[in-house]
């Protein structure tokens, strides 16, 4: 060890000028490429899809973290209050983020229209979310949140590097952000989480070296440019070899000793996202989450992902396997389809009938017989119960769940979940086939005419903005070419089905980038590509236009036969189809997706059967089936006297209803961001409190609180000095210090605890601390 006869006195950060940093450029560089890493990470999955100008609707991320980083810096370096640094921070922020939203959805050249458009889109979202009690299609809400939280973690992780020297809670927050994104989206990110964990260390060493350099001057030990050298080269021979080896490790590790911790974590987990679904209008990129899983909504994204596990196991009285239905859904905003009015659900005791507490019509009882079904779990992933079309009666406790009190059945959820290899028994009502055994026919379903129940005019609610013009001239084409004699609501069914069958569709499960801004459903009438979703969807909004009461259902296909007459349901089974309502005979189902028939896939086709006389004109050469009537009297078979509803068709158009208030949605942008930066320091103030008031916690908590303003112990200091340092900013605590500092000193090297009254003293000098040391934030740096 080499003495320095010489050796500079200790450089502190406060000694050098305002602005440029001690830890070096290359630390800000660092925390800035993490950062960077995060925003392009987040934004990659292009969460919300394209904007009016083709691009990234989160493409603000990397500025906005960007710019919070650096005014992190800028903040930390100067000699501003650490409250106002912040609310300077969020000032800043909020024309950034309102103007940078507002080009998300106006391509305007006036800032000022950009900024209307923007507030007509957040009183579109008020009133759907608020007002209607509908998810909605607005994304403007989304991105300005992720915008905020952008800047928010750069802002904090700039000021815990610069102000405070704690890397740790900046890597901590940046890196909850990236691993929530890679744990949410598909699309595989692992570089992303390779470049962040090189920056992150690479910054760690790096500011543990400016620590130790001072340490080194402090005490004159050799030559500190010289060690600072070889700390640096090992620092960056360490980062490498963590980086090759953990890569190594995750290809080559093939144990999970963890994987089953999470099940119960997981499905809470998936729930509580689901409630927060309908919060985050606009969201539509593909995300992880159990595919057995059928919520209270289901967004159509441009990715299906599906794997070969085994979900189920079933075995049924009759031997037949059928399509296993989930979940029903009767509202859709144009990516996402909702159980619009979704009740809290009624428990229903083993054995009673689940017909007693929704509408279900399952129409003549001479064409209908029941099954039982004995479902064994392999992984199902939910409380979501499954059976083939109508279940009845159920061997376990369940809950049923209805668009609305006493209204159509949505789903039935288990009280428990099903583990793997347990089973439960459904009696279901499912339709027979053949005319023989009073099965439905064509001509049975054309005749059925088209007076519905009062209850069904949501199934042909078109919401605005849902679909596009393509939509509705695609089917009236298809109408006009039936013969003028077969436009009834059967035949159109039949031909919207054969020609999503038929006409040149292609299933893909990846058309992530083909449609841009244009909706979803007329994109795909206009490329011819899609997964089941995608087919369904169109036929359910092509038969709304012409008044054709219709439904989304989500479940699984029939599965794959075994030798011993059971059927095995996979993951890759899992599908979307359609129902359709005809009066007299309940839901019918459709299935216009071509392909997946090694699990049983394949469209509704039925005998013709006998002629039957129509009530109801079937047209007259016009391209539109005859106008539908609901609930005129209570002599329909459909209908149920317990159920008036107010609820009126919209004939194409929007949801009606009085016109809401309009929100107050600058006052409320501007209002958020500055609650966000005063959470963050109410935040930073929290951590400076000790749980227990004894000396260790005691002389922590008031470092940390005068930390909080700039005046943290430094690496060298002792108890003494610092207090010392302390008593000469706010004499009027010295004695309170000193009180301080002797008793950690007397606890950590005297073994001479604070107690009794010594203790209390302790207790009363931290209380007047706490509010003493309030006059730093008035005090120069030094």
């Amino acid at each position: 060890m080499t003495v320095l006869p010489h050796a500079a006195a200790p450089v502190a950060a406060e000694d050098e000028r305002a602005f440029a940093p001690s830890e070096g450029w290359s630390s800000l560089l660092l925390l800035l490429a993490m950062l960077g890493v995060v925003a392009l990470a987040v934004d990659e999955p292009r969460w919300v899809g394209l904007d009016v100008r083709g691009e990234s609707q989160t493409r603000l991320l990397l500025p906005a973290i960007l710019m919070g980083g650096l005014w992190g810096f800028v903040s930390g370096k100067s000699r501003l209050p650490t409250l106002l640094a912040h609310l300077a921070g969020a000032l800043l922020a909020a024309p950034f983020l309102i103007l940078a939203t507002a080009s998300v959805v106006s391509d305007a050249a006036d800032p000022m229209l950009r900024v209307r458009a923007l507030l007509a889109s957040f009183d579109r979202f008020y009133i759907d979310l608020f007002w209607e009690g509908v998810r909605s299609a607005q994304t403007t809400p989304f991105v300005m949140t992720v915008g905020v939280l952008a800047w928010a973690t750069g802002q904090f992780a700039g000021f815990n590097v610069f102000r405070r020297r704690r890397p740790l809670g900046a890597i901590f927050i940046a890196g909850a952000v990236l691993v929530a994104n890679i744990s949410l989206t598909i699309r595989p990110q692992y570089p992303y989480l390779v470049a962040f964990a090189a920056a992150a260390l690479l910054l760690l060493v790096r500011l543990n070296l400016l620590e130790q350099r001072e340490g080194w001057l402090a005490r004159r030990i050799g030559d500190a440019g010289y060690v600072s050298g070889l700390y640096m080269r090992s620092g960056l021979v360490f980062v490498a070899a963590a980086l090759v080896g953990s890569m190594a490790l995750t290809a080559t590790a093939s144990s999970a000793p963890l994987a089953n911790a999470w099940d119960d974590l997981e499905e809470d987990l998936v729930r509580w996202g689901q409630d927060l679904n309908r919060l985050v209008g606009g969201v539509t990129a593909p995300a992880r989450g159990p595919s057995g899983l059928f919520g209270s909504s289901q967004t159509i994204r441009g990715f299906w992902e599906s794997t070969g596990e085994v979900v189920f196991r079933a075995t049924t009285s009759d031997g037949a396997g059928r399509y296993w239905r989930a979940a029903s859904y009767d509202a859709f905003d144009g990516t996402t389809w909702t159980q619009l009015e979704r009740d809290g659900g009624s428990p229903l005791e083993p054995g009673r009938s689940v017909l007693e507490e929704v509408k279900e019509p399952l129409g003549p009882k001479e064409g209908r017989s029941d099954v039982t079904v004995t479902v064994t779990a392999a992984d199902l992933d939910s409380r979501v119960l499954l059976s083939p079309e109508t279940p009845i009666t159920f061997d376990r406790p369940v809950t049923v769940f209805a668009n609305r009190q006493d209204g159509p059945l949505v789903a039935i959820e288990a009280n428990e979940r099903l583990r793997p290899g347990a089973s439960y028994q459904v009696v279901a009502s499912v339709r027979n086939e053949g005319e023989e055994k009073g099965g439905v026919t064509k001509n049975k379903l054309a005749a059925a005419g088209v007076r519905y129940p009062s209850w069904m005019p949501r199934y042909v609610q078109i919401r605005d903005d849902s679909i596009g013009p393509i939509v509705k001239a695609t089917t009236d084409r298809i109408v006009r070419a039936l013969p003028e004699g077969r436009r009834a609501p059967y035949h159109v069914a039949e031909a919207i089905q054969d020609h999503l069958y038929s006409e040149g569709y292609i299933y893909d499960t990846d058309v992530q980038g083909l449609c841009g801004t244009q909706k979803v459903i007329d994109c795909f009438l206009r490329v011819k590509r899609g997964y089941c979703e995608y087919f369904a969807s169109a036929m359910v909004m092509m038969l709304r236009t012409q008044g054709i009461p219709a439904r989304l259902v989500m479940g699984y296909l029939p599965g794959q036969r075994l030798v011993d007459g059971s059927w095995e349901v996979r993951r890759d089974a899992a599908h979307a189809w359609v129902e359709v309502f005809f009066p007299g005979y309940g839901w019918v189902a459709f299935d216009p997706t071509p392909g997946n028939q090694e699990n049983g896939q394949q469209p509704t086709e039925l005998e013709t059967g006998r002629p039957v006389a129509s009530p109801t004109p079937a047209g007259s050469g016009a391209a539109v089936v005859p106008r539908p009537t609901f609930g005129l009297d209570g002599n329909d078979p459909d209908e149920d006297p317990r159920d008036r509803s107010s609820f009126e068709p919209a004939g194409g158009g929007a949801i009606t209803g009085s016109a809401p208030p309009a929100a107050p949605v600058a006052v409320l942008v501007v209002a958020g961001l500055l609650l966000l930066a005063g959470s963050v320091v109410a935040w930073g103030r929290s951590r400076g409190r000790p749980r227990r008031p004894e000396p260790d916690a005691v002389y922590s908590g008031v470092a940390r609180w005068a930390g909080f303003f700039g005046h943290a112990p430094r690496p060298t200091q002792t108890a003494y000095e610092y207090a010392g340092v302390l008593g000469e900013l706010v004499p009027g605590v010295r004695t309170e210090l000193q009180l301080v500092a002797r008793a950690k000193v007397e606890a950590n090297y005297a073994r001479r605890p604070a107690e009794g009254d010594a203790l209390r003293a302790l207790r009363d000098a931290y209380r007047r601390l706490r509010i003493g040391l309030l006059r730093l934030a008035f005090r120069r740096r030094r």
